[in-house]
């Protein structure tokens, strides 16, 4: 099953946090590093993580920029940039207050996969299939 990641679960997978994930996104992320499954990251993610590493908050085993490169080489992980129709979807999710959290969401159901996310709010509004536990 292709998903796609909300940023807090792509940094626990990241920093091999696995035990924190929810047990199906566990699998997931599980399946993508065996090569079975693929998963989309959103750019806007990516984005965030960025900011995260430099301000010190997060730290990758390697360098971002290197981290980065890994992932666009992988056939595994298919990275999304936003584009119009993400943006025109994320116009109309007004009830998703983060402006990331917009532009993942959009790009789930913009793409018809579920999302990966532990964040209650975005699971309890029912924008979009989601997979945790």
């Amino acid at each position: 099953m292709i998903c796609v990641t909300h940023t807090q679960p792509l940094i626990l997978a990241a920093t091999s946090r696995h035990d924190r994930l929810g047990k199906r996104a566990r699998r997931i992320f599980q399946d993508v590093e065996e090569g079975k499954e693929r998963l989309v990251v959103p750019v806007t993610a990516l984005e965030e993580i960025l900011f995260l590493c430099e301000r010190k908050v997060v730290r990758l085993k390697i360098p971002f920029p290197r981290w980065v490169e890994e992932m666009e080489q992988s056939p595994n992980f298919l990275l999304q940039p936003h584009t119009p129709d993400i943006l025109v979807e994320a116009q109309s999710l007004a009830a998703v207050q983060h402006p990331r959290d917009r532009i993942v969401v959009a790009t789930a159901r913009r793409l018809g996969y579920p999302l990966i996310t532990a964040d209650e709010t975005l699971r309890g509004l029912g924008l979009v299939e989601t997979v945790w536990e």
